[in-house]
């Protein structure tokens, strides 16, 4: 929660500077080295501090939003404020929902998180960079559940709409299962 809501207020100070017609601050470069240090400064904020400060940052987002609009806005691989909204405030907190709670051992809770994440994005029609990251997370999990043919189909959908997934999909243990698979193998060298 607490990485959460950091990431929040970067994002927010950026729309921010936006909505004033000013230069934006860009995110760091090298996030795993960002991140890893700014962890650190947050170890013992109690959770519910950090959850409320998140949610609290995520409803200064979408007020922001509201005024700014969909406009061009580079954050990492998002071209628009659209884009970097879905991206900041939907599908990065559920990754790490995700892997907490496999982490935990509710799988079934794990899994169905990515199938609601693609249905609601699929739902509102999201952009191609955000439903593509959400059906290759959802082809991991049908793999994970040993539906082999629904993870194909996902992978061949998800890829066009995210290209730079497939040196990813190669070496992912989520989609080990699918390693030998001839049409598997055909999607990721394409």
């Amino acid at each position: 929660m607490f990485h959460l809501g950091m990431w929040r207020e970067r994002f927010l100070n950026a729309l921010v500077e936006v909505s004033e017609g000013r230069p934006y601050s860009p995110p760091p470069e090298d996030i795993d080295k960002f991140n890893e240090a700014e962890l650190a400064r947050g170890i013992g904020t109690p959770l519910t501090d950090a959850g409320s400060r998140s949610d609290h940052l995520f409803g200064e987002i979408l007020e922001i939003y509201q005024q700014v609009g969909h406009a061009p806005f580079q954050w990492y691989l998002a071209r628009t404020t659209t884009e970097a909204v879905l991206r900041n405030s939907y599908t990065h907190p559920r990754m790490h929902l995700h892997a907490y709670l496999l982490e935990n051992g509710d799988v079934e809770a794990a899994h169905r998180l990515f199938e609601e994440a693609a249905a609601e994005m699929r739902a509102v029609a999201a952009p191609p960079i955000v439903l593509g990251a959400v059906l290759y997370n959802l082809a991991c999990t049908r793999s994970a559940q040993g539906r082999l043919p629904e993870a194909i189909d996902l992978i061949a959908e998800s890829l066009p709409m995210r290209p730079d997934m497939k040196d990813a999909a190669a070496s992912d243990p989520g989609l080990a299962l699918l390693r030998d698979d001839p049409r598997f193998q055909e999607l990721i060298k394409t």
